[in-house]
């Protein structure tokens, strides 16, 4: 890929923000590496517990600043990519908010990344619109009262085709600087702030540069402090045990905290394996009422509403009937999922579909009246144990090949230009992905790692079979395109999930 400079794509102003972010913390973002290596080390060393050093943070009082007005309500949110048509469809979805997924649910490559900041620099200013073939234009409703929340890039992410100094540039720094140039006056002016949704923040030291960022881009765009808020998504063990302590770091800026189920339990996996360690069950028995998420759950809401600030809910995966009269037990157990988050004292959810938006909302508006649940205070001692409790359950076939399929179909999809993709009547994204390949590597490498009604080991012959396989019939009356890439994707699933370590998600 031919690297590029800011000018080129994105403008003068921008670099010069982004100059300004790499010159002042560069060297803070490269530090937080060792320090997570350490930490993490420490809690699959068996210590799972805080920090002592934070333990003021934590048994103290103190709250956020005032959540702005604008963004008191969220209830249910959509969460998707950043194509025009997806953000103009999320905008007129009828959603308190549309987040626009940058990471998740946004291919990683220049071009794509390149489209997505210029199309949100449009919906920022709602003057966005696209062709569909049977509708003609459609453009996002600009009496529309949906919020525009963005997910930049996490911390760890480098954009390979901006060079700064001869080196690839932050992707979360260039993504603020194109967002504090492009889309931060306009939003603050159309719904009183920048919104984001931010991933992989593992630490307070995380939370604390995120802040950092947040203040000097603020001031770069002459606004006052708290124009940027942020509500965090847990996707990581030490996170989730560093709740108040991110909170406490992102004060001026916090607007609450959310969940990634997938990615916590993928992250599970990534610290506590070994060869004679349990292991997780099917992926469709990792539900939001498995004890360890659960916890989490009820863990989270406690600290946000004790701390001022809003705590939403899980992202649904689960797609809508297309027979609404015929409801799937995974629909049914979705709609029961958004019943039980708005009576544990949730403000608010996510949803990937746009048909699942009203059902959401129909579950929430029966037990939460007000725009948010801030007075429910939980009063649940849940310890760090509670937190890293392994989920118990079967492994069936059905499931070991269906984490093949969601894995095959997701790589080529991505080297095809599309970040998501539909399997198993749920839609996966990049969470989906990681926790489909850690489950595979989890059970090749695990003795517990057998068919429960057959015990039939999981071994690398088996699973050399099965890929190649699935690849085959998945792909096999595919163009020569497409089976190529298929080829290409058996052998990076199988280089991941055979290797000795822990597979890293592939960056695409």
């Amino acid at each position: 890929m031919e690297a590029i400079t800011v000018d080129r794509a994105l403008g003068p102003r921008v670099n010069d923000l982004l100059e300004l972010l790499m010159e002042r913390f560069e060297q803070r973002r490269q530090a937080l590496e060792p320090w997570r290596i350490s930490r993490r080390a420490q809690l699959a060393a068996g210590d799972v517990g805080h920090l002592d050093e934070t333990l003021h943070v934590r048994t103290t009082e103190w709250r956020v600043d005032p959540v702005p007005a604008q963004l008191m309500e969220r209830r249910v949110e959509l969460i998707g990519g950043c194509t025009r048509s997806e953000l103009i469809n999320g905008l007129n979805a009828g959603a308190m908010s549309y987040i626009a997924d940058l990471w998740n649910f946004t291919c990683g490559d220049a071009w794509s990344v390149t489209r997505a900041h210029r199309a949100l620099e449009r919906a920022a200013r709602f003057e966005i619109a696209y062709l569909d073939p049977a509708q003609g234009r459609v453009r996002a409703n600009p009496r529309s009262i949906t919020r525009l929340i963005v997910g930049p890039r996490p911390l760890h992410v480098l954009e390979p085709s901006v060079l700064m100094r001869g080196e690839p540039a932050p992707a979360a720094f260039l993504d603020l600087a194109v967002m504090g140039v492009h889309a931060l006056a306009q939003l603050a002016e159309r719904q009183g702030g920048l919104f984001l949704l931010l991933r992989d923040v593992q630490s307070h030291r995380d939370a604390r540069l995120w802040a950092q960022l947040f203040d000097e881009v603020e001031q770069f765009a002459d606004l006052p402090r708290g124009t940027i808020r942020a509500t965090v998504m847990i996707d990581s063990v030490p996170g989730a045990l560093e709740a108040d302590e991110i909170l406490f770091e992102l004060m001026h800026h916090a607007a609450g905290l959310s969940i990634d189920p997938q990615g916590f339990a993928a992250d599970h996996i990534a610290l506590f394996h070994g060869p004679e360690a349990a292991v997780f069950p099917d992926r469709e028995s990792i539900g939001l009422n498995a004890p360890f998420l659960r916890s989490l759950a009820l863990h989270l809401i406690g600290v946000c509403h004790r701390r001022g600030c809003h705590a939403i809910g899980a992202p649904s995966f689960v797609l809508p009937p297309r027979d609404p009269m015929r409801l799937k037990p995974d629909y049914q157990e979705m709609l029961a999922d958004k019943e039980r988050e708005a009576a544990d004292g949730f403000d608010g959810t996510m949803v990937v579909h746009i048909d699942t938006v009203n059902a959401a909302i129909t579950e929430f508006n029966k037990a939460m009246p007000l725009a948010h649940q801030f007075a429910y205070q939980r009063e649940v001692a849940v310890s760090p144990a509670d937190l890293v409790r392994r989920p118990e359950g079967a492994i069936t076939v059905e499931s070991l090949v269906g984490a093949i399929r969601t894995i095959l179909r997701a790589l080529v999809f991505r080297w095809q230009g599309t970040a998501w993709v539909v399997q198993g009547s749920r839609l996966h994204d990049r969470s989906s992905l990681r926790l489909a390949l850690r489950l595979l590597w989890q059970w090749c490498h695990s003795s517990k790692g057998v068919i429960t009604a057959t015990q039939l080991e999981i071994h690398d012959d088996l699973l050399r079979y099965l890929v190649r396989k699935e690849a085959e019939k998945i792909f096999g009356e595919s163009d020569e395109r497409s089976r190529a890439l298929a080829r290409q994707a058996v052998q990076l699933t199988l280089d991941l999930v055979l290797a000795d370590s822990v597979p890293l998600e592939p960056q695409c």
